[in-house]
């Protein structure tokens, strides 16, 4: 089969864009001008996630290129990962669009010539599970495997097995790498496997730098501050240094000299100037710890910059057991902070406001942007109504460890505050028409993740439930019970504790009385009665959209 032939089935190439600054964004445009140059193949969309979503410039390039889509991340989520939490997304969406092979590629990764697809895809047609890099450098700490700098596989493949990109392998005692997984599951049904195998005839390191198949260059950790391997003989911060003294000059070598660097990898003449300065780098590589070793580490700026960072936290850690230490350091902070909202408007990093949320409903004032490409503002997925003292944040902190449930947009004033609160703001009124679209750009998310809320009071309170049903019908909503009376006692002494601390610390001995026995009392009584909000619940959402779990059994079985 030829590059022109192709045949009617889609290609999706899966791209995770990273990087530190401008800099590194030549890698990405080298990965996609390469891909143009070299792709005949008539049915292929490019899907890239932007990690560097605040560099304006780049992503208006990335909107001009041929074959693209783009998702750009959002400033507000801390990814679990990222590098498989994009690329489950970026699945996601080609999977809904119809694609049929699915190719993930690293964005320091390029093809090198003509057929690079094909033959792979090719290789797919003919039964095989997988095809791409066969990375087998790290072996015995690794398993040889295929990398997901260059993996290409079908989405039968990856649904008939339950495979998903975003998958944790960090709590295993074996390493691993990204997508490793997918090579342990075909070797386990015992699919073939096409593997591109390294094919350079020089290399300056043994995991950078590679040419696999003669199809792909990969050059390693382009976009990646910290560059350590797994069987790094010597786990130091030198080590690290040099291998990132390796990446930054080699990559300056590839891009000042393409095709010379190119032709040092496979083999062939090069000027005597050009093959000193490679055999210089591999002297680095090979860690023999010279005089020249040394001096490098020392003139490093990267080791300089990590020698400063960790001084700083020695001084913080001491000055906090010190309080006049820690209050002259809290108040340069404050100037610190204070020159930086005199920068010109451009050079600001534009937060919201932080949102208290039983104090106010949140404004718009209080909401990140929404991310410039990808994302949809929409009604929550979920809505977590109650009821408090029911285990709500631990059942919360599970589902934020989910990599495809997403935070809302709020800035909330604690950053881990899981309620809105939204609607105990209304219970005396309608809800008005731009509440209600206010509500739904709270919540937003890229292809394949979810976006919902928590707040335990929603249950009890009259209006709350009508007003979700308003604003959010087709939402699925999620009810925590426990033991009405144990439930009702952590939740007095709660009250007691927490607000009457916070916002009666001055009150009177018959004030506090009165709080507790007639406010908090009633207040805690008011949440334990369940038969009469899951009532209501039902009144306004079908059996299907509500999950009641009970608190006891998280307990015995989180």
């Amino acid at each position: 089969m030829t590059e022109q032939q192709g045949t009617s089935r889609k290609a999706a190439i899966l791209i995770v864009n990273g990087g530190e600054n401008a800099a590194a964004n030549r890698w990405i445009k080298l990965c996609l001008e390469r891909i143009v140059t070299h792709t005949i193949y008539p049915d292929y969309h490019i899907y890239v996630w932007n990690n560097r979503h605040q560099d304006r410039a780049l992503e208006a390039w990335l909107l001009d290129q041929p074959r693209l889509t783009l998702l750009s991340a959002a400033g507000y989520e801390n990814l679990h990962h990222p590098h498989r939490t994009p690329l489950q997304r970026l699945y996601h969406l080609a999977r809904s669009e119809g694609t049929h092979y699915v190719v993930a590629l690293d964005s320091d990764a390029h093809p090198l010539r003509a057929g690079w697809l094909t033959e792979q895809l090719a290789a797919l047609d003919k039964g095989a599970a997988l095809a791409g890099i066969w990375r087998a450098e790290m072996v015995p700490s690794i398993r040889p495997h295929v990398h997901a700098s260059c993996l290409c596989t079908t989405v039968g493949f990856v649904e008939d097995h339950h495979l998903r990109f975003d998958f944790d392998n960090t709590h295993s005692t074996e390493k691993t790498d990204t997508l490793a997984h997918f090579t342990w599951v075909a070797e386990a049904e015992g699919l073939p496997i096409y593997r591109l195998e390294r094919s350079n005839q020089r290399s300056f390191h043994y995991w950078m730098g590679g040419i696999y198949g003669d199809l792909v260059y990969h050059h390693v950790a382009a976009s990646r501050e910290r560059v350590l391997f797994h069987n790094t003989p010597t786990r130091d911060r030198f080590q690290i240094d040099a291998h990132q003294q390796l990446k930054n000059e080699t990559g300056e070598l590839l891009f000042s000299g393409y095709d010379t660097y190119m032709s040092w990898l496979q083999g062939k003449e090069v000027l005597p100037k050009f093959q000193q300065n490679m055999d210089r780098l591999r002297a680095i590589a090979d860690d023999h710890r010279s005089v020249r070793w040394w001096l490098d580490r020392a003139l490093s700026t990267d080791l300089r910059r990590w020698l400063v960072s960790k001084i700083r936290m020695r001084i913080r850690a001491r000055a906090t057991s010190n309080p006049l230490a820690s209050k002259l350091m809290w108040k340069t902070e404050r100037a610190v902070r204070r020159a930086a909202n005199a920068l010109p408007h451009s050079e600001q990093k534009v937060e919201p406001q932080p949102l208290d949320a039983m104090a106010t409903s949140f404004k718009q004032e209080h909401l990140y942007p929404l991310p410039a490409h990808g994302w949809t503002a929409k009604p929550p997925d979920f809505v977590g109504i109650g009821a408090p003292k029911s285990g709500t944040s631990f059942f919360h902190s599970l589902l934020m460890q989910h990599p495809q449930i997403v935070h809302p947009r709020i800035h909330f004033i604690n950053a881990k505050r899981k309620e809105t609160q939204y609607f105990l703001h209304f219970q005396h009124h309608d809800l008005p028409e731009d509440a209600i679209k206010l509500y739904q750009q709270a919540f937003a998310s890229p292809p394949g993740a979810i976006c919902g809320e928590f707040s335990t009071q929603y249950l009890a309170y009259p209006a709350c439930l009508e007003h979700i049903a308003e604003a959010a019908a087709d939402t699925k909503l999620i009810v925590i019970l426990r033991n009405p009376i144990d439930r009702f006692i952590s939740h007095v002494n709660h009250l007691i504790g927490k607000r009457g601390r916070r916002l009666f610390a001055d009150a009177t001995k018959k004030q506090r009385y009165l709080l507790h026995n007639f406010s908090f009392h009633t207040e805690a009584v008011l949440h334990s009665l369940y038969s009469v909000g899951l009532a209501r619940l039902y009144r306004y959402f079908g059996e299907d959209q509500v999950l009641v779990l009970q608190y006891e059994n998280l307990i015995k079985d989180p």
